[in-house]
């Protein structure tokens, strides 16, 4: 499939794996690569220099013209949008001014953003959020958060997000996340929690990748045990956010969402244990203002990142 123009190139800065390819005016993903962050301590070039040999490599094979690069980080990001001012899971870029550095080396349009916003725009106007109105992404990976969009608008109120919602504490007391927080949402619903409960269920160190993959699969009934647990972290999280957000629809998203059904069923039926019965009264009394919420698997998953971070470069503004 030929790209449709405009063509930007859309990075994705994970505290696990930072993804980048080029995103045409319909929202598809070309040349897609994904490699390690690896953005622990205070030096950022080796992982400049990974970014650079990935995005020379992309933009050099590209016989298009490209508008701009947007980028988008996990935490907040500074006033001025040029890169990541909280952001714990890669320390090591905290405070580099990264939109100069790449508007230097590429001479292109660049653009920063918070990685939930991208998500939910992503998914917005391209991906499940197509024809709402309210509608919300909650992506699950390294870590956890929501991402809200109103009317095609994105809600930002501190460091270019919606709010630190993976801080939410669901068990005081509980394993701690990297800010330090008992019991958050992100110590329960995150890739740390995954193989904890990895090592615990098989007596060894297995990664959340391979647990992730064995829950989508269905070929490991201790990875189908796993996810579940995680799902069920997930819907209980999600009472808690919807009932503040109110969205129309809610989208998983992020490296865990892979897991595919497993973790949405046991998240929806965690949510209808919790919400039915307020959500039902808001059906009845609301006078049609509010008609519930449907949570779905976001159609990018993972990739939905690099999709939203160059929104703006595409003139994408409505439906």
């Amino acid at each position: 499939m030929k790209p449709a123009k405009p063509l930007a190139l859309g990075i994705d800065i994970g505290g696990t794996n930072t993804k980048v390819g080029l995103v045409d005016g319909s929202g598809n993903i070309f040349n897609f690569h994904s490699f390690p962050t690896q953005a622990k301590g205070s030096d950022p070039q080796p992982f400049l220099d990974k970014l650079t040999i990935t995005a020379d490599d992309i933009l050099e094979s590209c016989t298009e013209d490209v508008t701009g690069i947007g980028v988008c980080f996990h935490g907040y990001i500074d006033d001025e949008q040029r890169g990541p001012l909280i952001c714990e899971n890669t320390p090591a870029i905290r405070g580099f001014d990264l939109k100069s550095w790449l508007g230097k080396k590429y001479t292109i349009p660049v653009i920063v953003s918070n990685d939930l916003v991208s998500h939910a725009m992503a998914e917005y106007f391209f991906g499940s959020g197509r024809g709402t109105r309210r509608f919300m992404t909650l992506a699950v990976g390294t870590g956890i958060g929501a991402g809200m969009v109103i009317n095609g608008q994105p809600l930002r109120f501190l460091g270019g997000a919606s709010g630190d919602t993976g801080r939410i504490i669901l068990e005081p007391g509980g394993p701690e996340c990297v800010y330090h927080v008992s019991g958050s949402a992100e110590a329960l619903c995150g890739t740390a929690n995954i193989e904890r409960l990895a090592e615990k269920y098989y007596g060894k160190k297995v990664s959340a990748y391979e647990v992730i993959k064995a829950a989508y699969e269905g070929s490991d009934s201790k990875a189908v045990e796993i996810i579940e647990q995680i799902g069920e972290y997930l819907g209980w999280t999600l009472a808690s956010l919807c009932t503040i957000f109110l969205p129309e629809k809610v989208a998983l998203t992020g490296g865990t969402s892979q897991a595919g059904h497993v973790l949405l069923n046991s998240c929806r039926e965690r949510f209808e244990e919790l919400l039915a019965e307020y959500l039902l009264i808001l059906r009845e009394t609301s006078g049609g203002i509010y008609g519930g919420v449907e949570i779905v698997l976001s159609e990018y998953r993972g990739e939905s990142g690099i999709v939203g971070a160059v929104i703006e470069l595409l003139g994408v503004n409505n439906q």
